[in-house]
């Protein structure tokens, strides 16, 4: 089974919580019993840890950044986002 992708259009002054934001409500993320905190990475950096929405209670997003940094600050020039289960 390959990775699963998805593309988002954002502004162009989108930050890391606008992004974090808009990928929890579209329901793309896939969580299990598990596996409920995935680690979000813009060109390999960590900025954020998003938590399975069904947690209870549930969690907010930990932002390892600041939340209003620019995604265009962090982001290569393929913009692109990962979020990654801890291998750990």
């Amino acid at each position: 089974m390959g990775p699963l992708t998805q593309t988002f259009e954002m502004p162009d002054r989108c930050s890391i919580e606008d992004l974090v934001k808009a990928v929890a409500a579209s329901r793309f993320l896939q969580f299990s019993s598990t596996h409920t905190a995935l680690h979000c990475r813009i060109a390999g950096n960590e900025v954020a840890v998003v938590f399975s929405p069904h947690e209870v209670p549930a969690r907010e997003p930990l932002f390892v950044v600041a939340p209003d940094t620019a995604v265009q600050s962090i982001a290569t020039v393929d913009r692109k986002v990962e979020f990654v289960f801890d291998r750990a």
